[in-house]
C-alpha cells in the first residue's frame, strides 16, 4: 500500500496494487464525480469513473495502463479540482520517479502535468516498470550522474527516447561515487575518508554546511553552468518534451534542476521548497537503511551525523541555493539571461506554454 507524499492541496491518494483511494478534502458533504482520462487536457478528462456521497473513490488503474489523469467535480458543479495524477509513479524498482506538474505559479496559474519528469536512475526497472514509463512518451531524458555512474548503471532502454543529454554538473554528490560499483563501496570510502582526515573538522557535524556550499557552488559554476544550461535549452524546447531529467537517488543534482526549471517558469517559492522536500518523505526508509549500514562501520556520533547530514533533504539546503541567486542576480529572469543565456522571450513562451488556468483552492 502506498500513499502519495503529495497530489494537490484538496487531494488524498494512495494505491494498494491496481487499486487506487482517491479522497477530496476539505469540501462541502455532497455528492461527487470522478472523471478520467488518458492525456493532460482538461476537455480530454471527460469519462465518468466513479460517483461517491462523501467525496471518497476507491477505483480499479492497473499500473500497466498509466497514466491516467483525473478531475473531481460535485454534481451540482459547486466546486471541484484541478487536474490531478499521481504524484509519484508507482514503479517497483525506481522510488523517486515524479511528475511535476499541479505547481502554482506566481501569476497565478499553474504548471501542467504529463510534461516534467524528475527521478532517480533507470538502472534497475524491471519489464513492467520500463513498460509504464514507454507508457509517458517521453522524449528527452537529461541524465546528471558522473561518466564513471553511467558506466556501472546504466539506465534500461526506453523506445519512445529520442536523446539522451548526459549533463553532469560534476558537484561534490557525485564524488562518492566514485571507483566504486555498490552501495557498500560507497559508504565503506566515505566513512574512510571522514576516518583519514579527509572531510574539514567544521563540517563534521549534523548542520549540513558542506551541503549547502556545495549547493551555493552549483549557482555559479562554469561547469553547473554548461551542464544545466543544456538542460534549460531543452526544456524550452516543446519538441524535447515530456522531458525526463535524473540523478542516481533524485535529491541533490536532480533536486537543484527542478529548482532551477521551476524558478524559469516562474512558481512559486513555497511550491519549490515543496517539491524539493517530498524526496525527504519518499527516502524515509531508504535513509534509515543507509544509516544502519553506517552504524555497521563507524559508531561516532559526530561521524553519523555528518553522514545523515549528507544524504537527508532539507529545505535549508535548496532555500541557501534560491538565496544566493537573488543575491547574485536580483531575479530569477536576470539569472537565466545572463548566467544561462536564455532571452526574455524564450522565458516568457516556456511560461505561457507550460502554465495554464484552474482553480485556486483558498478562495
Amino acid at each position: 500500500m502506498k500513499k502519495q507524499p503529495y497530489i494537490l492541496p484538496r487531494i488524498w491518494m494512495k494505491r494498494d496494487d491496481d487499486q487506487l483511494t482517491i479522497k477530496i478534502l476539505n469540501c462541502p458533504k455532497k455528492e461527487y464525480q470522478l472523471f478520467i482520462g488518458d492525456t493532460p487536457n482538461k476537455t480530454a478528462i471527460s469519462t465518468l469513473l466513479a460517483v461517491s456521497a462523501n467525496g471518497e473513490f476507491k477505483v480499479r488503474v492497473p499500473r500497466e495502463q498509466l497514466p491516467k489523469y483525473f478531475i473531481i467535480k460535485a454534481s451540482d458543479e459547486s466546486c471541484g479540482t484541478n487536474l490531478f495524477a499521481e504524484r509519484v509513479l508507482p514503479l517497483k524498482n525506481a522510488i523517486n520517479v515524479r511528475d511535476m506538474g499541479g505547481y502554482e505559479a506566481n501569476d497565478g496559474r499553474f504548471l501542467k502535468w504529463g510534461q516534467l519528469f524528475r527521478g532517480d536512475q533507470l538502472s534497475k526497472l524491471d519489464e513492467q516498470d520500463q513498460k509504464i514509463l514507454t507508457n509517458y512518451h517521453l522524449q528527452t531524458i537529461v541524465d546528471y550522474r558522473s561518466p564513471h555512474e553511467r558506466q556501472y548503471h546504466p539506465n534500461h532502454f526506453l523506445p519512445s527516447i529520442l536523446q539522451v543529454l548526459n549533463c553532469d554538473p560534476q558537484s561534490s554528490f557525485s564524488e562518492a561515487a566514485a571507483n566504486v560499483v555498490d552501495l557498500q563501496g560507497e559508504n565503506e570510502k566515505l566513512v574512510q575518508s571522514l576516518k583519514n582526515g579527509e572531510v574539514p573538522e567544521k563540517y563534521i557535524n549534523d548542520r549540513g554546511e558542506n551541503v549547502i556550499a556545495s549547493y551555493q557552488d552549483l549557482v555559479t559554476s562554469p561547469v553547473a553552468q554548461e551542464a544545466y544550461g543544456r538542460m534549460l535549452k531543452a526544456v524550452v524546447r516543446r519538441e524535447c518534451l515530456p522531458l525526463f531529467h535524473h540523478c542516481r537517488g533524485g535529491k541533490d543534482r536532480t533536486g537543484f534542476g527542478s529548482m532551477l526549471i521551476l524558478l524559469l517558469l516562474g512558481i512559486k517559492e513555497d511550491e519549490i521548497v515543496k517539491d524539493y522536500m517530498l524526496t525527504k518523505t519518499i527516502r524515509k526508509e531508504r535513509n534509515q537503511l543507509k544509516y544502519d549500514l553506517y552504524r555497521e562501520l563507524v559508531q561516532k556520533k559526530s561521524y553519523l551525523d555528518y553522514l545523515m547530514a549528507m544524504i537527508d533533504t532539507r529545505e535549508s539546503y535548496i532555500k541557501a541555493a534560491i538565496a544566493k541567486i537573488f543575491a547574485l542576480f536580483g531575479t530569477p529572469e536576470n539569472y537565466f539571461q545572463q548566467h544561462f543565456g536564455l532571452t526574455m522571450a524564450e522565458i516568457t513562451a516556456a511560461r505561457d506554454f507550460y502554465l495554464e488556468e484552474g482553480i485556486h483552492y483558498d478562495k
